[in-house]
């Protein structure tokens, strides 16, 4: 059942997804100071592998330390020249590519060439500048600042069991997605925790009908919200003897959890994936998808054979939805630029309220006048 049953107020006003100064403060006072899932420990799996990329401003270097994944700046304290440049690479040291300066796994200087030309060293000075890195069965997340409670804490009260679903051998990364979309970053992420589009844009795969809400439970809390799907349809019931098959317990579950602000991790019986939304202007965001297929507890050449077919389709039906999804994007962003009006949510749109009313408080902005139930009346609440 839906918490709410009346319809909500749209809380955010157009400028809240056009205005550079508006996604500035959502960087600087949202993102930053959350966990952000930035690689999986399958992605580096030698010593020695390394990621990099770009997150809300800061550049970084996620490494393989001795089986430890441990996170750098991605810039040398010698003359500020990125280590590396590669997304993805494998080097024997942590070594920066211009002049050489090697680093050991926790940022201090290991050793310089010709050294002596450094004379008199301030070792404690002259290292790298390091990140906070946590683990979640394979997923790898990184704190920017000291704000974070531990990533237990912060996904809690469901971290064990996302440890369990993402994490081998009985479930395994299958593959990466990672895109751009021409529009601000709220937009895929209030798609994804609505149903109310599903008849229309994804008619191919789930039918022109609408989840039921008997089935839909919602959870809405001002730190995340989740959605758990009770579905008796010819698609869970065949991942739901899937992963009995595999020698698992089967949920016949479709869990949708969003971490504010901008972290989604989905789990059912047979496909997980987490999802990582970074803006990277108003009316622009990189996408990051990370996919799991079960592979189960039992292994023969037949299960090998089930689980590449699981992993499959698996990537084939999360491909299409995802991308009825994306081609929208654009026009919802093309329609907020040139809206006067105040908008409106359903009820089964009202993940995006808690969503909407967490940017406005956590960002000390004023709630509309008359703006409805408040969060703080189902603070923590599920139907």
């Amino acid at each position: 059942m839906f918490v709410n049953q009346h319809h909500l107020q749209y809380l955010l006003e157009p400028v809240h997804y056009t205005d550079p100064a508006q996604l500035d403060r959502e960087i600087r006072e949202l993102m930053v100071p959350s966990w952000q899932l930035v690689a999986s420990q399958s992605e580096l799996p030698r010593p020695g592998d390394y990621a990099t990329l770009n997150l809300l401003g800061h550049s970084l270097l996620i490494r393989n330390c001795e089986g430890t994944i441990r996170a750098f700046q991605n810039v040398c304290a010698h003359r500020h020249c990125q280590l590396a440049s590669e997304p993805y690479g494998h080097s024997p040291v942590l070594q920066c590519q211009y002049h050489g300066w090697e680093y050991d796994s926790s940022g201090k200087t290991k050793k310089i060439p010709d050294a002596r030309c450094f004379r008199p060293w301030d070792r404690d000075h002259s290292q790298l500048v390091t990140y906070r890195t946590e683990t979640c069965g394979d997923l790898v997340f990184v704190a920017l600042t000291d704000s974070p409670p531990s990533l237990r804490e912060w996904l809690a009260p469901n971290f064990d069991d996302l440890e369990r679903d993402f994490s081998p051998p009985e479930w395994r990364r299958c593959w990466n997605w990672d895109y751009e979309a021409p529009c601000n970053w709220k937009i895929p992420l209030e798609n994804t925790v609505e149903s109310y589009h599903v008849a229309m844009l994804h008619k191919k795969f789930y039918g022109s009908f609408y989840p039921s809400e008997e089935k839909s439970l919602h959870v809405l809390t001002d730190r995340y919200t989740e959605l758990t799907y009770l579905s008796d349809t010819r698609m869970e019931a065949w991942q739901a003897r899937l992963r009995k098959y595999l020698g698992g317990t089967p949920t016949n579950q479709y869990v949708h959890r969003h971490y504010f602000p901008n972290t989604v991790l989905v789990t059912t019986d047979s496909f997980n994936y987490g999802l990582t939304l970074i803006p990277l202007a108003p009316d622009r965001v990189r996408i990051v998808l990370r996919a799991y297929t079960l592979h189960g507890k039992t292994w023969n050449p037949i299960t090998r054979l089930v689980t590449l077919y699981a992993g499959w389709a698996g990537k084939k039906y999360t491909l299409q939805v995802h991308n009825e999804d994306r081609a929208v994007y654009p026009a919802q962003q093309k329609g907020i630029e040139a809206s006067r009006q105040k908008g409106v949510l359903g009820t089964r749109e009202e993940r995006i309220y808690a969503f909407q009313e967490y940017i406005l408080k956590s960002l000390g902005l004023p709630l509309p006048v008359n703006h409805g139930c408040r969060q703080s009346d189902f603070h923590g609440t599920s139907v």
